[in-house]
C-alpha cells in the first residue's frame, strides 16, 4: 500500500511592516493586532518621526507602511505627497479618526492604497488591508517591469529600423553612382559611332535602339540619385524669379517629340500674361515632364493629353489630363508613394521603378505647393493637378 509523498514547503518570510506613528500607545495596539493574525505573518518596525518615515518609504525598506494621520505638527497626507513628489510609490495604509470622510478622500488622492479608522480596528481587518495593498503594489511593480521591458524592446526595434533605413539610403546612393559610372563610356561610344557615319540599315537600327535604352537607363539612374538626395536631405533648390511660361516652354521643348513619337495629341492652354513665381526652373521642368511622360506612357496611340495653366489669386494651377487607362480607386492613395508601382500600364515593361511621381510630390512640396491625382477608374483616364504659389508683381 502506497502513500502520497509529503511535499516540503519553503517557509514564507514574514512581511516587514513599518508603523509611522508618534503615539507609542498606538504602537503597542498595532503590534497586538498584528500579533493576533494566525501564522504570525508580519514583523513590525516603528518610528515616531516624520523624516524617518519619509526616508523609509522613499528607500522602499519595508513591504508595507502603516501611517498615522497626525505626526506632530505635520500630517501623514503631507508625507504621502512628499514621497510621491520624490517618485516613490509604496503600499501605504493611512490610519484616520472616525468619520473623517474628507481626510479619507485626501489620503487616496495623495497616494494611499487604503485607509482604516483606528476605532474598531481588528486583526482581520488590518491583515486583509495589508495583504491587499502589498498584492496591488507587487502587481503594479510587475506591470511597470513588463512595460519597461516592452519599451526597451520597441526602442531597440526602432533603432534597428532607423539603421536599416539609413543603410537603404546609403545603398540607393551607392547603386545610383555605380550604375552611372558605365553610362558615360557607353554614351561616348554611341556618339563615336554616329560621328563615324556608320552605314547600313541594320547597324543604324541597332545604334538607335542602344541610344533609346541608354537614355532610359540614364533617366532611371538620375531618378535614383534624386531619391537618395531627398531621403538624405541633400536635395537643394536653386530658387530664382521666373514665370510659369518660362517653365512650360522648357517642358514642351522636352516633351513634344515624345508625344509625336507615340502618336498622341497634346493640347496646351497657357495664358499669355506672365504668371510670376519663385522656383527652381530645372526642378519644376522635371516635375511637369514627369507628369506629362506619365500621361504619354499610359495613353494609347490616338489619345489626347491636355496641359492647362490657370492662375487664380495667390496660386497657379497646372492640370494634366489624359484619355489613358485610368487608375483604380484603391490605387489612388498610394500613387505618390516611393517605389509604388500601380498597375495602370498598357505593357508591364513600362512600369519603371515607381520613383517619378514620388519625386513630383516632393519637389512640388519643396516649392510650397500641392499635387493630387484623380481618376474615375480603369479606362476613364487620369487627371493630375498641381498648385504652386505665385509672387506678386
Amino acid at each position: 500500500m502506497s502513500t502520497d509523498p509529503k511535499v516540503e514547503r519553503e517557509p514564507v518570510a514574514p512581511l516587514l511592516v513599518l508603523l509611522i506613528d508618534d503615539d507609542e500607545d498606538d504602537r503597542f495596539l498595532t503590534a497586538e493586532r498584528l500579533g493576533d493574525v494566525p501564522g504570525k505573518p508580519y514583523t513590525l518596525d516603528w518610528t515616531p518621526y516624520y523624516s524617518e518615515g519619509l526616508e523609509a518609504i522613499c528607500a522602499g525598506s519595508h513591504d508595507a507602511y502603516l501611517l498615522d494621520f497626525r505626526l506632530g505638527k505635520q500630517t501623514g497626507i503631507e508625507l504621502l505627497r512628499e514621497a510621491r513628489a520624490r517618485g516613490r510609490s509604496a503600499p501605504v495604509i493611512l490610519f484616520t479618526s472616525q468619520g473623517q470622510s474628507r481626510t479619507d478622500l485626501e489620503a487616496l488622492d495623495a497616494g494611499a492604497d487604503d485607509y482604516l479608522e483606528k476605532a474598531g480596528l481588528t486583526s482581520a481587518l488590518l491583515d486583509r488591508a495589508i495583504r491587499y495593498a502589498v498584492a496591488q503594489s507587487r502587481e503594479s511593480a510587475e506591470l511597470e517591469r513588463k512595460v519597461r521591458e516592452r519599451t526597451n524592446e520597441l526602442a531597440q526595434a526602432n533603432a534597428a529600423l532607423r539603421d536599416a533605413d539609413r543603410r537603404k539610403d546609403e545603398f540607393l546612393a551607392i547603386l545610383a553612382h555605380e550604375l552611372r559610372n558605365p553610362l558615360t563610356p557607353i554614351m561616348n561610344a554611341l556618339e563615336i559611332l554616329r560621328l563615324a557615319n556608320d552605314t547600313g540599315e541594320p547597324v543604324r537600327r541597332q545604334r538607335e535602339r542602344m541610344e533609346r535604352q541608354v537614355a532610359q537607363l540614364k533617366r532611371l539612374v538620375e531618378d535614383l540619385l534624386d531619391v537618395s538626395r531627398i531621403t538624405t536631405g541633400k536635395l537643394r533648390l536653386t530658387l530664382e524669379p521666373l514665370t510659369i511660361q518660362d517653365v512650360m516652354e522648357s517642358v514642351l521643348d522636352m516633351s513634344r517629340s515624345q508625344f509625336e513619337k507615340v502618336q498622341l495629341e497634346l493640347i496646351v492652354d497657357i495664358p499669355t500674361q506672365p504668371v510670376r513665381l519663385e522656383g527652381d526652373c530645372v526642378r519644376l521642368t522635371q516635375v511637369f515632364c514627369n507628369v506629362l511622360n506619365n500621361a504619354a506612357k499610359f495613353t494609347e496611340p490616338g489619345g489626347r493629353v491636355w496641359l492647362t495653366v490657370v492662375p487664380s489669386g495667390n496660386r497657379v494651377t497646372v492640370t494634366i489630363r489624359d484619355t489613358g487607362v485610368g487608375i483604380s480607386a484603391n490605387a489612388l492613395p498610394q500613387i505618390f508613394a516611393l517605389f509604388t508601382q500601380v498597375d495602370r500600364t498598357l505593357h508591364r515593361s513600362q512600369t519603371g521603378l515607381g520613383i517619378g511621381l514620388a519625386l513630383v510630390r516632393r519637389l512640388v512640396e519643396m516649392h510650397g505647393g500641392t499635387v493630387s491625382a484623380h481618376s474615375d477608374g480603369p479606362g476613364t483616364g487620369a487627371t493630375f493637378t498641381i498648385h504652386l504659389p505665385v509672387t506678386r508683381t
